[in-house]
């Protein structure tokens, strides 16, 4: 039987818009509705496999209903500013999926739906109304004929489950609207009367006309009289919320066969609207690597004339190709070289033979090769690959860093990396991986290997790259590196048009990437003996904790289920709701930090939850990552943070809580090698060093460089009393108000964070800028230049972009105005950090020093030493940090030394 899908277009982009925070794309066009939009639509597609399809939309206003009575719907507001623009949006995107938009002039999306049911029915289809609107739940049927369903809340709505919900059946849902008419559409109904009442009403007499007809005879003097007095209101209400079902649609249902999806159009709508997930799940196109000479080098004399080319080429292109994606572990099964006269494929670690499946679009030149001694191969590469004379270009080149280290190869001559440009170009790009950025910007569809490995299966039924027989790899690997290059090229041309981000690729990013390399192949000793020892302490812990949680709940339960939770504090115990969520009352942190002013359970359940996910996070993970060196590797990645900060991955090593006795401890599990010390170099409040540099604000500047307690300072100004007898309290407080006031903090926040009124937040703001007035100048000034520009930058010339800057949306507008004046300070404290660890390189190198550094995070960086360097290194480390750059005020280090982290620290 053919299946049917209507749905209620107009009803769904209001709903995602309403639904979803407020988004947008790079370019500042607001997209929050049309993501809602596509998703129901592909997520209908997808679970209901309709044979036929359509969206109905509400042309022209109303006008039909507007002639039975003029007030319809007068009271609606024009849309909201960022919701018009994506009307449009909307369509384009049912264009490129080949659905259907249908509408009918002075008609509304109900009548479309309603008229088409009516045909579809009347032919035995079976019909599905997606919508959440009450008005189309009078369509519904018996026996699954037309049935509706909310994709919002995922909810079928049959004869059942309507007079469930509505107390009478869908045949008389109109009747019921009639009586207690429509507030949203304007539609007066009977003073005081309910959907409860409606229902009673329709029970005891029928039918609305039975209502009617026996109006006198109600009971309740109150109902009566209303009833009595609005007669010819509920049947003109009758009218309106009455479908029209036989619309003249110049469509016919067999011209609503779905069709698949233009994917060619999809992808590249899509990518315009930075819908990054749903790109990845359209059908994958068949590879469209540029052409160009390809091969795999099936002996020695090929490896050696792919060298004279790279020679010839002055420069090349890499693809290092691991067992996984860990080069850190992994085993190197090849590389791909290309230059302008071709790409080749050499084989260094997997089994040859076997012909490629043909899956992709293109194939190898010499195809099939005999096995090729990898030893030698690697010896003949090195020359080559270690010569800096030899430009290199690539995609993520730190990974090809640690590859070729763990084979004996320095690679040098670096030059171009896709990955870091991309993300120089534009941090707030939410991918950079090669085959995004290389459709985005070369208009190029790259192979990926995941595609090859799943060919047989997802998950455990995959088949391990090493596996693969070397034509396969090679075929999709040479298309990467030939891709590479090309977007290597463009994305140079790119940066060197900004001629100040192509000195802060040239000068800071790429001369990092061989220090962050040597940092993650270094990594860190662990103490794990201790690590096992505080995780059993920690046990005792939260079983004590959940002792008092369920004392005090006076039940046990799940402190981890929110709906358990919800059930305690609110059902059981009687807390107020201060916040809801989809599913319900919501048990999140910033709610329960106001309920643990009321009850203790609140403060109970957030140290718990603080000590499972320390447990989870550190103490059991970190063994569990060691190395086979029996040493922890993270990973600093450069193109994650939009301000320039670097990223610790697999482990994240920069959350690890200082603050808290168990953070201070999982700290002290980190140590040196056997006899050595750890050093730590930590800048002192350089953010607001930065501010006080680059606001130009006097009193701020001087408050530095007389080396005076800033904190202490404005909090003997915030609470009057002499800066010789703040608490400890009292500096916290102001510690809040200097970070926080200087990132855009408002009253309100400020407010919240200190239990204060919003008019004493206030007061402290304005007291605040009373005395540093050259701040409030400075944070002015640059969400106005922002505004003018649609971007901030660093010290050194680092770029975010600020697409809402200029949003008519209240709350999006405001956050980027928090950002413009944040990215600047905490970027170019970023930029200090990087070139501290540059100068910091340097300097050990011309030392000669056995000292080397560990770990970046934030504003330290922590060093091992011997013992017999340490009172060298130590002064070094500060000096070559302070020297990072030369502000109007000084920075200054806090350096210390000891067998953990946590003692030096």
């Amino acid at each position: 039987m053919p299946s049917l899908w209507l749905v209620d277009g107009s009803h769904a982009i209001f709903r995602a818009y309403h639904a979803l925070p407020h988004l947008s794309t790079r370019a500042g066009v607001p997209t929050n509705a049309v993501l809602g939009f596509t998703n129901m639509l592909l997520r209908a597609i997808r679970e209901g496999a309709p044979t036929h399809l359509a969206v109905a939309f509400d042309e022209s206003g109303s006008r039909a209903r507007k002639q039975i009575f003029p007030e319809y719907k007068a009271t609606r507001g024009a849309p909201p500013d960022d919701l018009r623009p994506q009307f449009p949006l909307v369509r384009q995107v049912l264009e490129v999926l080949n659905v259907p938009a249908i509408g009918h002039e002075g008609f509304e999306a109900d009548d479309v739906i309603a008229t088409l049911a009516r045909r579809a029915r009347a032919q035995g289809w079976e019909v599905v109304v997606v919508t959440g609107d009450k008005d189309l739940l009078q369509l519904v049927e018996p026996s699954n004929g037309v049935r509706c369903y909310d994709s919002m809340y995922e909810k079928w709505y049959g004869p059942a489950e309507v007079e469930e919900k509505w107390g009478v059946p869908p045949g008389q849902v109109a009747d019921l609207l009639a009586l207690t008419g429509d507030k949203i559409d304007n539609i007066p109904g009977v003073p005081g009367v309910g959907e409860k009442t409606a229902a009673g009403l329709l029970r005891d007499w029928g039918s609305l006309e039975g209502v009617l007809a026996h109006a006198a005879e109600v009971k309740k003097p109150k109902l009566r009289e209303n009833l009595l007095a609005n007669l010819e209101t509920v049947r003109r209400a009758r009218k309106l919320v009455t479908l029209f079902d036989d619309l003249p649609l110049p469509v016919q249902l067999d011209e609503l066969a779905r069709k698949p999806l233009n994917e060619s159009k999809s992808r590249a709508l899509f990518t315009e609207l930075e819908f990054v997930r749903l790109i990845k799940d359209l059908p994958r196109p068949a590879p469209t690597a540029p052409s160009g000479p390809r091969s795999v080098a099936s002996d020695l004399a090929a490896v050696e004339a792919l060298v004279a080319r790279g020679r010839e080429a002055g420069r090349l292109t890499l693809i290092t190709v691991t067992s996984k994606d860990e080069p850190l572990h992994d085993d190197l099964l090849g590389v791909a070289i290309s230059t302008p006269a071709g790409s080749a494929y050499l084989p260094l670690g997997h089994r040859l033979g076997a012909s490629a499946s043909g899956t992709l679009s293109f194939q190898l030149a010499d195809p099939a090769p005999a096995a090729l001694p990898s030893k030698r191969a690697i010896e003949l590469l090195k020359p080559l690959l270690e010569d800096e004379r030899i430009l290199k270009d690539g995609h993520d080149l730190k990974r090809d860093l640690i590859a070729w280290r763990r084979a004996g190869i320095a690679l040098r001559g670096l030059s171009v990396d896709a990955r870091l440009a991309s993300y120089l170009l534009d941090p707030t790009g939410r991918d950079h991986s090669l085959q995004e950025t290389a459709r985005e910007r070369i208009s190029c569809e790259l192979p990926l290997f995941k595609d090859l490995t799943e060919k047989s299966g997802k998950g455990k039924k995959a088949t391990p790259l090493p596996d693969l027989s070397a034509e396969e790899v090679g075929v999709a690997a040479c298309a990467q590196a030939e891709g590479a290059r090309l977007l290597a090229a463009a994305l140079e041309q790119d940066l060197r048009e900004t001629p100040e981000l192509w000195k802060l690729y040239v000068e800071l990013e790429l001369p990092l990437l061989p220090i962050l390399a040597e940092l993650e192949m270094t990594g860190i000793n662990l103490d794990v003996p201790r690590l096992r020892k505080l995780s059993l302490e920690v046990d005792l812990s939260i079983a004590s904790l959940l002792a008092e949680i369920f004392a005090l709940a006076g039940q046990e339960f799940s402190p981890a289920s929110n709906q358990q939770l919800a059930e305690i504090l609110y059902t059981r115990l009687k807390l107020p709701v201060l916040k809801r969520g989809k599913t319900g009352p919501s048990t999140d942190q910033e709610v329960l930090e106001e309920l643990a002013e009321q009850h203790p359970i609140a403060a109970k359940i957030l140290e718990h939850r603080q000590l499972m996910k320390l447990k989870g996070t550190y103490l059991e993970a970190l063994p569990a990552a060691l190395g086979k060196d029996l040493r922890l590797h993270t990973t600093f990645d450069q193109a994650v943070a939009a301000t320039g900060r670097l990223s610790s991955i697999n482990p994240n090593l920069q959350n690890i809580p200082i603050r808290t006795k168990v953070g201070a401890q999982i700290r002290e599990a980190f140590i040196p090698s056997p006899g050595w010390k750890l050093l730590s170099a930590d800048y002192s409040q350089i953010e607001l060093r930065v501010l006080a540099h680059i606001s130009g604000d006097p009193v701020l500047r001087a408050s530095f460089a007389s080396g005076e307690d800033l904190h202490a300072r404005t909090a003997g100004e915030t609470f009057g009393v002499p800066a010789s007898e703040v608490t400890r309290q009292q500096r916290d407080i102001a510690k809040m108000i200097n970070y926080g006031i200087a990132y855009g903090l408002s009253a309100f926040g400020l407010g919240h964070r200190l239990g204060l009124g919003t008019s004493e937040a206030n007061a402290i703001i304005e007291r605040y800028f009373a005395r540093y007035s050259g701040v409030k100048i400075w944070l002015d000034a640059t969400v106005e230049e922002a505004r003018a520009t649609g971007m901030v930058k660093t010290l050194f010339g680092r770029r975010r972009y600020l697409p809402d800057i200029r949003s008519s949306n209240a709350a999006a507008r405001m956050a980027a105005e928090r950002t413009a004046v944040n990215t600047p300070i905490q970027g170019t404290a970023a930029d200090l950090v990087k070139r501290a660890m540059l100068r910091v390189d340097l300097a050990l190198k011309a030392q000669g020093a056995q000292a080397r550094m560990l770990l970046q995070v934030h504003d330290e960086l922590v060093l091992e030493a011997p013992p017999s360097e340490v009172a060298a290194i130590g002064p070094m480390l500060v000096r070559e940090m302070k020297a990072a750059a030369e502000l109007s005020v000084p920075l200054e280090v806090d350096l210390g030394e000891g067998d953990t982290w946590a003692a030096a620290h």
